[in-house]
């Protein structure tokens, strides 16, 4: 049961992926070429201001703050698997009882 939930998962996330990859490959052929420069501006200036943010708050945060903020992401990285499978069980739930109850309508 558990490789087959995997399965699943890695199956739902490469179909993600090239859906991901084929609307991004759309988008650059059908875009003109000063909106993708734009664009690409604008992820720079996002990059940019969150790197300060970043800077920012490590700044201002207090040593013991910032160990247990480094904890939990070591905890959720850690159980990143299970919380994923668990993610992908409640969408295909919600995708069932969908297609169930509009059947019946």
């Amino acid at each position: 049961m558990k490789n087959q939930a995997q399965d699943a998962v890695a199956s739902a996330a490469t179909a993600v992926r090239d859906t991901v990859a084929h609307t991004v490959h759309t988008v650059r052929d059908h875009a003109p070429q000063d909106v993708l420069d734009r664009a690409g501006h604008l992820a720079d200036l996002a990059r940019g201001t969150a790197a300060h943010a970043r800077h920012v708050a490590t700044d201002h945060t207090s040593p013991q703050l910032r160990s247990q903020a480094a904890h939990a992401v070591g905890v959720a990285r850690a159980n990143r698997t299970p919380m994923l499978m668990a993610a992908a069980a409640a969408v295909l739930t919600a995708a069932l009882l969908h297609r169930l109850l509009s059947g019946r309508r």
